[in-house]
């Protein structure tokens, strides 16, 4: 408890500002009211008991009761205290002003990202492939084939050899080959040396034909001429039986002269009749050898040459039937050849092929091991297919379907990629063949999963997590800013 000095200091004080506080009283005023304010710190010393504020108001008011004066003053009230009241009303809504936009800013920014479908949880992921050899063989592949690919940089040369290879079937058909290359040869040679001596006994026949026409001309000029005496005796001979006639019949000569004049005409007819039909006989064999058919007692149709060559071009009709089925046979033999060719090389060496963007995962065997057909040589992440992998709020689930847009953001950096949800699996995850399983996010049972259109060189930042912002509406919707919406990963999930 006080002491009575000091309760008495402490009267005198609020007495002193309350002069202090109330300017401009009426004259003897201010002398009375120290003095109400010494009878009541006299009243506390006799009566110890707390005192506060509005105690010493009402006994200040028992003493003095308001009066005309004081009225008078309180309703006048001075030229400064309206201004003080005016800037104090003006701070006082700045103040209201200040409180209701921080609340807003504070408060508005939570209610929203209540209200935003997005993820719990969201991590960048991509799908796995298996490799596996194609062949038997030797496996071959350089070191540092483990770092990142994209279409720019080639992905890593897989090579499987196997020297072992069966290839006696390609032999075999190149043995067949050889031999009717070699046979297509010697009947090529064989029709060239035929057409040969086809060509030197058509020459043989066309001049035989000639020189025989020629022969015949002279014959047919010989015979001619012959016609021509045979006529002029007949001529002569028939003069002659005329006046034979007539002398007879005059009596100037004998009938054995008559007679004689009768058989030398007779003679002379028939001479010339025979000689018109050698000469015919002379045409129609001119005409035949013209036409090439050779008409003779001594040969048939043709002459030996001309049978001789009659006989090589059935020869080497026989040589270009044979020819062109070797050719044929040898067409059949190529196709046959480069196809065993083809499968001699995919038995013997094979390139393996990888995404055109990737990165290993993980490498089954090592370099130079020899592996079976079939055998799992590596796992490879294909990035140029990224997926996000996210879980969410059950009451988010339920708003979204197959083909809802999405919009992924990174949780370093301001990058921001757009696709849309293919799959929606709930709490059974998702399926296995995923670089991270999406039963590693826990926050949340329910799994969805969402494919980006084209995230470059991120596509391979497996493990990287983010916010997914859902537009269950069915319209795009920008990324939430940093901070806003739904819970993140502090620390990437650990990759295999």
């Amino acid at each position: 408890m006080q002491s009575s000095s000091s309760r008495r200091a402490q009267s005198s004080r609020f007495a002193t500002g309350s002069s202090v506080a109330t300017p401009n009283l009426v004259p003897g005023a201010e002398t009375q009211l120290v003095e109400a304010a010494n009878v009541g710190a006299e009243r506390i010393e006799g009566n110890p008991q707390p005192v506060g504020a509005r105690s010493v108001q009402l006994a200040l008011e028992r003493r003095f009761p308001p009066g005309a004066g004081e009225a008078e003053a309180v309703a006048a009230p001075p030229a400064g205290k309206k201004a003080s009241t005016y800037s104090a009303a003006v701070r006082r809504s700045l103040k209201i002003a200040v409180g209701i936009t921080l609340v807003v800013a504070f408060g508005w920014t939570p209610l929203r990202a209540m209200f935003a479908t997005t993820s719990v949880e969201a991590i960048i992921n991509a799908r796995i492939e298996t490799i596996r050899s194609p062949i038997e063989g030797v496996v071959q592949f350089g070191a540092g084939d483990s770092a990142n690919w994209t279409v720019a940089a080639a992905p890593p040369k897989l090579v499987v050899a196997n020297p072992y290879a069966d290839r006696s079937r390609l032999d075999e058909l190149r043995l067949q080959h050889n031999a009717l290359d070699s046979q297509t040869q010697t009947l090529e040679r064989e029709a060239q040396v035929t057409q040969i001596a086809i060509d030197a006994l058509n020459l043989q026949v066309e001049k035989f034909r000639q020189s025989r026409l020629k022969l015949i001309e002279a014959r047919l000029g010989a015979q001619a001429a012959e016609l021509e005496a045979a006529v002029a005796k007949t001529s002569q001979a028939t003069a002659n039986k005329r006046r034979s006639e007539h002398l007879q019949r005059a009596g100037d000569i004998s009938a054995a002269e008559s007679d004689r004049t009768q058989y030398e005409w007779s003679a002379a007819t028939a001479a010339e009749l025979a000689a018109r039909k050698r000469l015919e006989e002379t045409q129609v064999e001119r005409d035949a050898v013209a036409e090439g058919v050779f008409v003779g007692d001594s040969y048939n149709d043709s002459p030996s040459s001309e049978q001789r060559a009659t006989e090589l071009r059935l020869r080497h009709g026989v040589l270009d039937a044979q020819l062109e089925a070797a050719r044929s046979r040898m067409k059949d033999l190529a196709d046959q050849i480069a196809q065993e060719e083809a499968r001699y090389r995919l038995r013997s060496e094979a390139t393996v092929v990888l995404p055109a963007k990737g990165r290993v995962w993980e490498t089954l065997i090592a370099s130079g091991e020899y592996v079976s057909k079939g055998q799992d040589l590596l796992r490879v992440l294909d990035c140029s297919k990224p997926i996000v992998s996210a879980n969410v709020d059950e009451r988010v689930y339920d708003r979204l379907k197959v083909g809802t847009p999405a919009t992924f953001q990174a949780l370093e950096g301001d990058a921001t990629y757009h696709g849309a949800v293919i799959n929606l699996t709930g709490a059974a995850g998702a399926s296995a063949n995923l670089a991270i399983p999406p039963l590693s996010l826990r926050k949340s049972p329910f799994y969805v999963t969402i494919a980006i259109d084209d995230m470059g060189e991120a596509g391979c930042a497996i493990g990287r997590t983010g916010t997914v912002t859902f537009d269950a509406a069915g319209k795009g919707s920008d990324p939430p800013a940093a901070g806003q919406g739904g819970l993140r990963l502090k620390r990437p999930l650990s990759e295999s």
